[in-house]
């Protein structure tokens, strides 16, 4: 133990403690100048090695954005296939020349061509973000400068009209009195037609279906039998549905009708014409219509009656004329254009020669504004010129037309017209043995222009008609 000034005892341990505190280096003024050269040596270092290394990290960039700077690139012959490559957000593929500085390299961006899009992908999505969209002046340039490709023509277009579901079920009784509403039209008829049959034997309302009488393009016609009576007989007409198929709203009936079945509806009324076919009932499934008509017996298609009864006397043919008239002025009063009069649509009862006007699926509505010339769906044989000619075309100057083509055809036996060119030029060659009366009431209905074209009340009243 030691002695203070004060003369107080001290511990040793007291005094260790103090000697050690006394001999450790205080912190001092000096201390503290002799240690901040090395630590400012140190941050200087840091710094400089940062700045280094951001300008080594920025040169790429700037070196990319820099337009005026022109650098040869060296052909790399193990890079990979453009189409396997797939674009990375940021700077693009870098390339560096062969004698650049490892240290400032100089660089150039290239562009990134992104994948080609499977089929189900929006092609949207390789649209990188930071990329601006062209402007509008720049995509209409791009889109003059890739090749137009035409899509199908008017004639191959078919309209997106769908076909009403469900099963509707109709007869001659509904009335149809009232204004029809066109719902949808039929841009052409080239659409491949669904193959629709009736099994022989099966049952159709209340008629068996028997053998096939008719086939056609758009429809397949069976005879049917009354199950309660076999002298009953009718022309069941099958009518595949087709997505370009017309439909008319009509009164008494709770949705659309189709065209065809509307129309004859309509002529079926009180009082009717005999030289109209007529329909007893019509049926609608979800793949068809089965339009259930009479059936007159023995009969026959005009057109094979020309063929095969040998010539046709002026007499006879006044008579096929006056009913095709009668029939023609029928439809006009209720406002229906045939569509396509011609020597097949028109039934020959064997034993009266009465005839009977059939096949309505071209019919249409007249109209004050007449038909789009690009809607006519006749007969080529049996085009009038205005539909060739001109955009618009009337019912009335068409149907004298096609009774004109008619007449010629009893009394040839042949058609004066098989093309669009022989009907626009050439000249009509008639049989010099038929009346005069005859020969001028053929010529005046096949004038070529409309306006000098016979009407239909100057056709009935003509005087070889009156014969």
């Amino acid at each position: 133990m030691y002695m203070t000034s004060e003369n107080e005892p001290v511990p040793v341990t007291a005094w260790a403690a103090g000697e050690m505190k006394a001999s450790s280096p205080p912190d001092s003024m000096e201390n503290r100048q002799k240690d901040k050269p090395t630590k400012g040596k140190k941050g200087k270092a840091a710094r400089t090695l940062l700045r280094r290394v951001c300008k080594a990290v920025k040169r790429p960039f700037f070196a990319c954005c820099d337009p005026d700077r022109v650098v040869r690139l060296t052909p790399q012959t193990d890079a990979l296939d453009d189409s396997e490559v797939t674009p990375v957000p940021g700077p693009s593929r870098i390339t560096s020349t062969a004698d650049a500085d490892p240290f400032t390299p100089d660089l150039v961006c290239l562009p990134v061509r992104p994948p080609k899009a499977e089929p189900d992908q929006d092609e949207s999505q390789f649209v990188p973000e930071e990329e601006s969209l062209p402007e509008q002046d720049q995509v209409s340039t791009d889109l003059e400068t890739v090749p137009f490709e035409e899509g199908p023509s008017e004639i191959e277009q078919e309209s997106e009209d769908v076909v009403l579901p469900g099963s509707v079920s109709g007869s001659v009784s509904g009335s149809v009195s009232g204004s029809e509403q066109i719902v949808s039209e039929a841009e052409s008829d080239t659409e491949p037609e669904p193959e629709i049959e009736l099994p022989q034997g099966s049952i159709v309302s209340f008629y068996e279906v028997g053998h096939l009488i008719a086939s056609g393009k758009f429809s397949k016609v069976y005879e049917g039998t009354h199950v309660f009576s076999e002298k009953l007989k009718v022309a069941i007409k099958c009518i595949p549905k087709r997505r370009v198929d017309r439909y008319l709203d009509i009164a008494g009936h709770c949705k659309p009708v189709l065209a065809e079945v509307a129309l004859m509806l309509r002529l079926g009324e009180a009082p009717s014409c005999p030289n109209i076919i007529q329909l007893h009932q019509w049926l609608e499934d979800e793949s068809s219509f089965s339009l259930i008509m009479e059936y007159p017996e023995p009969c026959r298609t005009l057109e094979d009656f020309i063929l095969l009864s040998g010539s046709v006397s002026e007499g006879q043919a006044r008579l096929f004329m006056l009913q095709a008239v009668q029939a023609v002025k029928h439809c006009s009063e209720r406002g229906v254009y045939h569509g396509d009069i011609r020597s097949g649509n028109i039934l020959v009862t064997l034993h009266s020669l009465e005839l009977k006007f059939i096949d309505f699926r071209c019919a249409r509505l007249i109209t004050s504004e007449g038909f789009n010339s690009g809607e006519y769906q006749g007969s080529t044989a049996y085009t009038p010129p205005e539909v060739i000619r001109q955009s618009i075309f009337h019912a009335e100057a068409a149907n004298v037309w096609a009774l004109g083509i008619l007449l010629f055809e009893i009394m040839h036996r042949y058609l004066p017209f098989e093309s669009f060119d022989q009907i626009l030029h050439d000249y009509i060659k008639m049989d010099p043995t038929l009346s005069t009366a005859c020969h001028d009431l053929i010529y005046r209905c096949l004038c070529r222009n409309p306006a000098h074209r016979l009407t239909l009340e100057q056709l009935e009243e003509h005087r070889w008609m009156k014969a």
